[in-house]
């Protein structure tokens, strides 16, 4: 019969403790449950257990108090600590304590009934060895744990696992000064091998194998007799994997602190770029229309030229900050990499920001039949307007930038965390010869908000975080080296192998309406009384309508060549849900997203249904007249 194993569950969260003992009664183990650490001690001092289940945080004590406790006082029971990830490190040193593991909140059921049967055959180990005879409780091959026989200062027994941790043979250290031979010396002291009290001592020391290496153990040594004669036993363990485990855990919870400050600036970021691209549109577009009514000359013409451009400004600026902050993201089209190279250095933006730098030269050394690779026109933009513009700033007057493309394989990848795939890459290299960057500011290059410049004169400290963001979206990865000769990026982009590369859409002048009607859905008024200006103007017919009911109602008494859709909506129904219902109308109907902000995923279920081309606010009127045009023109 198969004997039940009794677990005490300490915690002060009863809500909590219900749904692991629901868990833990449907694997037939017995439970009793403590809200307190007073509670929990006078449970323990009245009957036994094999396993207790610990909160960190209780209201009374602390639950490394707790598990000091049932270290000294309940030899049969097993204490796992239960923690917030805010906690590990007072769990790791309950652990230390006598705790025999912990698990971070929310608990992965599996996980914790392993741990558990761990735990339970750790106690059955435990229980052999103190009923055993003296002789076999020193020489037992306990688990992990070297176990050593000194008398008089000299290594007289040990067991083979001892051997096995210091990597010498038996005859080797018997009868050998201990422990100074296997303990570098500086550390002897910290585990009290010297005076140490016979009520035993242990602590965290440096081990010497033979071979000259050292690596970190933990020790615990106390007086007892050996086969009637005094001795000091001592129980040594490599802690090395526990050591590099923690290590692993500190930089995961610098990671988790990192993502929950992109996820509250993703929150930001999504709350309120809707609206403030709503608010930039009529900024860029009524300029935009009043500039097409007037001759350079002008009055205020340049002025007004100016209000549009600072549109234009902030909208970017609010781009950027939701490209940084998004966590999610869709396949990217394949892209002829050299050739958006070579749009970027021809353009006017590039032109005017090198005038800056008059002594600045940009060489390039594009591969011929070089494959092209997944990435969008945008993200590809960002990273040559970022690298290249940072680039500039870091040499200052005379120098050199050299831009480099290449077709490359990684078989074995080497980079950090090990987070690029085996595959064929196409590869970008920016170098120049300026200062470079210092190893600490390395480091955080490209953490969001983080800048060696002034803020307000150079930059905002997101240029590097959009370039990090732009390269992961697309699955590849960047490289960063840095000297005093300079620096250099190395930027990884996932190869698609085929050609030709899909274009942008195209910015030049606006394609004019013949006439076509178009439907304006907006739950905006002040949106498609602009959208309504701009496209009258080049010879479109609009309607307007607010609420998705109204849009609905107007396409099932006309039909309309084209619908401009907004993504979000105040009912509802968003804007894919729309066009679903637009389609069970007519099947046919052409449309097309213009949108303040769009979360990646309800891009991709627009692409799904057929919504190819979706905009971002707040969008000039030739990209919009080009995009109309080329969807009233699909097959």
């Amino acid at each position: 019969m198969k004997e039940t194993i009794k677990i005490l569950l300490v915690d002060d969260e009863e809500r909590f403790i219900d749904g692991l003992q629901n868990v833990l009664d449907h694997y037939d183990y017995s439970c009793a449950r403590a809200l307190t650490g007073g509670e929990a001690r006078k449970i323990l001092k009245k009957e036994d257990f094999d396993i207790a289940l610990l909160d960190v945080g209780l209201p009374d004590m602390s639950g490394c108090d707790l598990a000091e406790f049932i270290t000294t006082s309940c030899p049969n029971t097993s204490a796992i600590m239960l923690t917030g990830l805010n906690t590990v490190e007072t769990a790791v040193q309950a652990m230390k304590q006598g705790a025999y593991d912990f698990l971070a909140k929310p608990i992965n059921h599996e996980h914790l009934i392993k741990v558990i049967d761990k735990a339970v055959e750790h106690n059955k180990l435990r229980r052999e060895l103190r009923v055993s005879e003296a002789r076999f409780q020193v020489l037992a091959e306990a688990g992990w744990e070297g176990i050593a026989v000194v008398e008089q200062n000299l290594l007289v027994e040990a067991n083979s696992q001892f051997f096995q941790i210091f990597g010498y043979d038996k005859e080797e250290l018997i009868d050998k000064p201990f422990p100074e031979s296997v303990i570098v010396g500086e550390s002897l002291q910290e585990i009290g091998a010297e005076g140490a009290a016979d009520s035993g001592y242990g602590g965290e020391c440096t081990g010497l194998r033979k071979n000259g290496s050292r690596f970190p153990v933990e020790v615990r040594h106390r007086s007892m007799d050996y086969l009637g004669r005094p001795a000091r036993i001592w129980v040594l363990r490599d802690i090395s994997e526990r050591v590099l485990a923690e290590q692993e855990k500190l930089t995961l919870q610098d990671k988790l602190a990192r993502a929950n400050r992109l996820e509250a600036l993703g929150l930001m970021a999504g709350s309120v770029a809707h609206d403030l691209n709503n608010i930039l549109t009529a900024v860029v577009s009524y300029p935009e229309i009043l500039l097409k009514q007037m001759q350079e000359k002008d009055p205020f013409y340049e002025e007004i030229k100016k209000i549009q451009e600072a549109g234009k400004r902030a909208a970017a600026v609010v781009t950027d900050l939701v490209s940084v902050a998004r966590g999610k993201k869709t396949k990217p089209p394949p892209l002829d990499l050299n050739e958006q190279i070579i749009t970027y250095l021809e353009s006017i933006e590039h032109d005017e920001r090198l005038s800056e730098y008059p002594g600045i030269k940009v060489d390039t050394r594009l591969q011929a039949n070089l494959q092209s690779c997944f990435c969008s026109p945008q993200r590809a933009h960002k990273i040559l307007l970022n690298l290249v513009g940072n680039a500039l700033e870091a040499i200052g007057h005379d120098g050199i930038i050299r831009i480099s493309t290449e077709n490359t394989r990684f078989a074995n990848p080497v980079m950090r965390d090990q987070s690029m795939r085996v595959g064929n890459y196409v590869k970008m290299s920016i170098a120049d010869n300026g200062e470079g960057i210092g190893p600490d500011d390395l480091e955080h290059i490209f953490d969001p908000f983080y800048s060696t410049k002034k803020i307000g004169r150079s930059g905002t400290g997101l240029g590097l975080a959009i370039v990090w963001n732009s390269v992961m979206e697309s699955d590849g990865w960047i490289e960063p080296f840095s000297d005093m000769s300079g620096t250099r990026f190395d930027v990884y982009l996932p190869s698609s192998g085929t050609e030709p590369a899909v274009k942008p859409v195209d910015q030049r002048e606006q394609d004019n309406g013949g006439g076509e009607t178009i439907l304006l859905v907006d739950d905006e008024v002040e949106q498609n009384e602009t959208m309504q200006k701009m496209l009258s103007s080049i010879g479109y017919k609009t309607f307007c309508a607010t609420t998705s009911e109204q849009a609905l109602g107007f396409l099932r008494s006309c039909r309309v060549d084209l619908v401009i859709l907004d993504m979000i909506m105040e009912d509802d129904l968003d804007g894919c849900q729309l066009y679903q219902k637009m389609l069970d109308i007519n099947p046919d109907q052409r449309a097309l997203v213009v949108s303040g902000f769009s979360e990646s995923q309800q891009v991709a279920d627009a692409g799904a249904l057929g919504l190819t081309t979706v905009l971002e606010k707040p969008v000039t009127l030739p990209v919009l007249s080009r995009a109309i045009r080329q969807t009233l023109e699909e097959e």
